[in-house]
């Protein structure tokens, strides 16, 4: 389900995630899956179309591809830190391989969690969970 907007945060709301990736079929998964655990979820293709979304709406995780065209994972994070926007710390990033130096260096100087590629549906599920509970 992607939503129209996101509710209002209170003590009641659902959790409103951002899925950005280029892979419609990975997107629809993560989406139909988060879903169904109860959370408002939307989707954009790229980290550009992300950033757009993250203007106009509220969210308080992002779930993003390291490899995308556009904007990549790197850009959008280096993008909102240079917003100070609180969800540049609320990233978790799905990669399919880490395995360049400068990358590798990146994810271990920011410490934010990482997704490896082909991961399960409840390491998914777990990992969102534990995000969204450090808030």
């Amino acid at each position: 389900m992607l939503m129209s907007q996101c509710p209002a945060p209170g003590p009641d709301s659902q959790p409103c995630i951002l899925v950005v990736n280029e892979d419609p079929l990975v997107t629809q998964l993560i989406v139909d899956t988060l879903t169904r655990e109860g959370y408002w979820v939307d989707s954009a293709p790229n980290g550009v179309a992300a950033l757009e979304k993250i203007r106009h709406q509220r969210y308080d995780l992002i779930l993003s591809d390291l490899h995308m065209p556009q904007l990549n994972g790197v850009g959008l994070y280096l993008a909102l830190t240079q917003q100070l926007d609180r969800l540049s710390e609320r990233i978790i990033f799905l990669a399919g391989s880490t395995g360049s130096f400068e990358l590798h260096r990146f994810l271990k100087e920011t410490g934010l969690p990482v997704l490896r590629k082909h991961f399960t549906l409840p390491e998914l599920q777990q990992l969102v969970r534990q995000v969204l509970e450090s808030r």
